[in-house]
């Protein structure tokens, strides 16, 4: 079984890396946006509060166009948190966990979420 507090903190030291290549991750770091005890994984920059009702996006801060905002977490398959019964949101597995990544990426922003899921690919996490 993977020691889930430890992979949380190597991808979110791999995300961190990615800082030159991605401006939207400025202010990315995983000792502030990282919650061990909870195993997520949340950051926003350049974000707005939800103009649009309905659907998981509402609920969330959307990034302005230079922005993105995500959400990671591991988390019980019988989960009954709002978050995690979302449908048509893409997940994977890692040991007997569900990873869940939500993310929102501004329109002038260059895509990050491939890598993000490249980095949970490469620590275990299987779609």
């Amino acid at each position: 079984m993977p020691e889930y507090d430890k992979v949380l903190q190597a991808i979110a030291e791999e995300i961190s890396g990615l800082k030159l290549e991605f401006p939207q991750l400025a202010e990315f770091s995983p000792s502030a946006h990282l919650t061990i005890a909870n195993l997520t994984l949340s950051y926003g920059f350049h974000t707005h509060r939800a103009t649009q009702r309905g659907g998981w996006t509402a609920g969330v801060p959307n990034p302005d166009d230079d922005g993105v905002w995500f959400h990671l977490d591991f988390h019980d398959e019988e989960s009954q948190a709002q978050i995690h019964t979302q449908p048509c949101v893409p997940s994977a597995t890692l040991g007997d966990k569900i990873v869940w990544l939500l993310i929102l990426e501004g329109a002038k922003t260059k895509p990050l979420a491939g890598r993000i899921w490249a980095i949970l690919e490469r620590h275990g996490a299987t779609r």
